[in-house]
């Protein structure tokens, strides 16, 4: 068995279907603020702290795109549509956390979504109680791809780093996790990462139950 303590998950893409959509979300709000913009641009936000995602829109949709409108109005729309849809929990997750609890591994969630919103998925899909903790974006000042967030979770597992495993499904992830000098697991969700990151890794699967064999 590989000689982890600790399951660092992120969330989105990871453990709950949230980015496709919210894909859908961000495509119908810029199109109503006027812009219009192909999916596969659209692809390149996943992941990103609301700094790099302003820096991207605006090399997108040009300098005077009102980011602060848009992510106020975001905001609204991400938490109007996870209190009134299902939000499904990624194929493999069940699996893992049961396992993880036999082998007296702790899990803990490390997130650049806000602690209001991670609540709310936790509660919607009856996970609060599988987590040993969480970070988020209000614990930190900066958001993947630097490691801030990966290094405030291993400091509340009081845990070294090279005993934690990182569970990842996007390219800043992966950034984050090699700036943070802790092993990464990637499961693919809707963007595959460029080869240079995906050379960073230290295995991949394709949903959360084949952690399980990696551990074993």
């Amino acid at each position: 068995m590989r000689n982890f303590d600790a399951i660092i998950f992120d969330m989105d893409g990871l453990i709950v279907d949230t980015e496709a959509m919210m894909q859908k979300e961000v495509k119908n709000l810029l199109e109503e603020m006027g812009f219009f913009v192909k999916e596969d641009m659209l692809l390149q936000l996943i992941g990103l702290s609301d700094t790099k995602t302003e820096q991207t829109l605006k090399n997108m949709l040009g300098e005077a795109f009102p980011f602060q409108l848009y992510l106020e109005q975001l905001l609204k729309r991400k938490e109007l549509l996870f209190e009134s849809q299902p939000i499904a929990v990624k194929a493999g997750l069940w699996e893992l956390l049961a396992y993880l609890k036999k082998q007296d591994i702790k899990s803990i969630l490390a997130t650049g979504s806000s602690r209001k919103y991670v609540q709310l998925v936790l509660n919607k899909t009856g996970l609060s109680e599988q987590f040993h903790t969480f970070v988020c974006k209000d614990d930190v000042k900066r958001g993947k791809p630097f490691a801030d967030i990966f290094l405030k979770a291993v400091e509340k597992l009081q845990l070294p780093k090279e005993r934690c495993l990182i569970l990842e499904d996007s390219q800043n992830g992966i950034i984050a996790a090699k700036n943070a000098e802790i092993p990464v697991f990637f499961i693919k969700d809707l963007v595959m990462p460029e080869e240079i990151w995906m050379n960073a890794i230290y295995a991949q699967g394709k949903t959360l139950s084949d952690v399980i064999a990696y551990l074993e």
